[in-house]
C-alpha cells in the first residue's frame, strides 16, 4: 500500500512539475511574443513620429518662406515695418536657410533675392536711423 501511495504521489509530483516547467516555458515564450509585438509596434510609433516631424518641418520651412515673400512685397509697396518685424523677418530667413541647407532636396532658390533684398534694407533704414 505504501508502494502504491508512494507511486502515485511521485507520478502527482513528477507530472506536476513537469506541467509546472512546461507553463513556464510557455509562458515565458508568450512574454517574448508580447516584448516583440510591443517592440514592433514601438518602432511603427517612432517612424510615425519622424515623420510627423519632419512633416512638421517642411511645413514651418514653408510658413518661413511665405513670411519673407510677402515682407518682400510689402517693402516694395513701401509699406512701413517696426524693428521688431524685421527680426522676425530675419529669424524666417534663417529657419528657411538652414531647413534648405539641411535637405538640399527641397525646393530652394525662392528667397534668395528676397533675402538680400531685406536685409539690404534693413541696414539702409539703420544707417538712415530709421529702424
Amino acid at each position: 500500500m505504501d508502494k502504491l501511495i508512494f507511486g502515485i504521489a511521485e507520478l502527482l509530483v513528477g507530472g506536476g512539475l513537469f506541467a509546472f516547467i512546461q507553463f513556464i516555458i510557455t509562458r515565458h515564450d508568450k512574454k517574448h511574443d508580447r516584448f516583440a509585438e510591443v517592440m514592433e509596434a514601438l518602432e511603427g510609433i517612432r517612424k510615425e513620429v519622424q515623420e510627423i516631424k519632419q512633416g512638421a518641418s517642411e511645413s514651418e520651412a514653408v510658413r518661413s518662406r511665405t513670411s519673407i515673400l510677402r515682407f518682400q512685397d510689402e517693402l516694395y509697396n513701401d509699406i512701413k515695418h517696426s524693428k521688431e518685424y524685421f527680426d522676425q523677418v530675419l529669424d524666417d530667413i534663417d529657419t528657411y536657410e538652414k531647413y534648405c541647407h539641411d535637405h538640399p532636396d527641397f525646393q530652394n532658390g525662392r528667397t534668395k533675392a528676397a533675402a538680400a533684398y531685406i536685409r539690404s534694407e534693413r541696414d539702409r533704414l539703420f544707417k538712415e536711423h530709421k529702424l
